[in-house]
């Protein structure tokens, strides 16, 4: 699966290939498994094989608000803290028992440093966050809690067969009260 992205998205030879998976470590990790904390730097990158990570804040309230999740084929970390190596003010946990793949920072930096062509690996995560972040920010302040939960029915339908009514409430960015209102009214 990662060779096969690794293969759409740069002009690797095999072996550069086999070198840059090498890189990863495979990990299995079980539901409900935090992988990031808040106050902690995000020193790795998480690509899905199996399973589903998500990406979320705790405010004061308790309350929690998901910023993504993230299935199969598809990196995942704390895009800010990776960068910039300043302590993530975001969780980072396990939604389903997963399967993942996991480079460290300095591994992934060698990479960077040692195969030209792998930045376009980076390239290629730093426009699908930039994308997914948009996307997500443009629905929060453009739509009301039914178009959100319509839109998500028809765009990643997945997200409301595999998650929780708190996660997809999370998600949503509703109460699980609300969500339950919404899909009591369109179904």
């Amino acid at each position: 699966m990662l060779a096969d992205l690794i293969r759409i998205k740069t002009n690797l030879a095999d072996e550069q290939i086999g070198y840059i998976l090498s890189c990863f470590e495979p990990i299995h990790v079980q539901k409900n498994t935090l992988l990031l904390k808040p106050g902690n730097v995000s020193s790795k990158l998480f690509f899905i094989q199996k399973g589903c990570l998500r990406l979320y804040y705790d405010n004061e309230d308790q309350n929690v608000l998901t910023r993504f999740m993230a299935f199969e084929n598809t990196f995942l970390t704390s895009i800010v803290s990776f960068i910039s190596r300043a302590p993530s003010s975001e969780y980072i946990q396990a939604v389903e028992d997963s399967k993942l793949l996991v480079i460290s920072f300095n591994q992934f930096n060698h990479l960077r440093n040692t195969i030209s062509e792998w930045d376009k690996m980076y390239i290629h995560i730093l426009e699908y966050g930039l994308t997914v972040v948009n996307s997500k920010l443009s629905s929060l302040l453009t739509q009301n809690a039914t178009e959100r939960y319509l839109a998500l029915l028809k765009d990643n339908p997945e997200l409301v067969q595999r998650l929780s009514n708190s996660n997809l409430a999370a998600y949503l960015n509703v109460s699980p009260e609300t969500l339950s209102r919404l899909k009591s009214k369109i179904w």
